[in-house]
């Protein structure tokens, strides 16, 4: 079980999670670079009941080239993205690893859509590396 603690930059979103997180990756898909406004998201995905957000996040949904919606949740006074949602995969959460506390935690496991990822963006050896996601 992983203990994560997080919040906006301005404080008023913030969460609690305590859980299992069973995917950790870097995903390099123009949606989700457009979305944080980076290279790349970095992502840690828990079941959605085992966060607890207080506050309330604006949505903003969009769907993917895969065909699936996907939701993005950011505070909507101070605009940090927050966490991220798949229709293809109910009940989890993504969580934005740069705003959690435990940034220790964070040690991704691959990267994903790299066939859109920026050419100045250098990918760590040995990681496993997908065009496209995985499925």
């Amino acid at each position: 079980m992983t203990k994560l603690t997080g919040n906006c930059l301005c404080g008023e979103v913030s969460f609690e999670a305590d859980g299992d997180v069973p995917v950790m990756a870097n995903c390099h898909c123009t949606a989700c670079r457009q979305s944080t406004g980076s290279a790349y998201a970095t992502l840690m995905f828990m079941k959605q009941d085992d966060v607890n957000i207080s506050g309330t996040p604006k949505t903003f949904q969009h769907g993917s080239d895969a065909g699936t919606t996907m939701t993005k949740h950011f505070c909507g006074t101070c605009g940090t993205p927050l966490f991220t949602q798949n229709s293809a995969r109910e009940g989890m959460l993504g969580l934005r690893a740069g705003v959690i506390n435990e940034h220790e935690e964070y040690a991704p496991k691959v990267n994903v859509y790299t066939s859109s990822k920026m050419k100045a963006t250098v990918l760590e050896d040995g990681l496993p590396a997908f065009e496209k996601m995985p499925g």
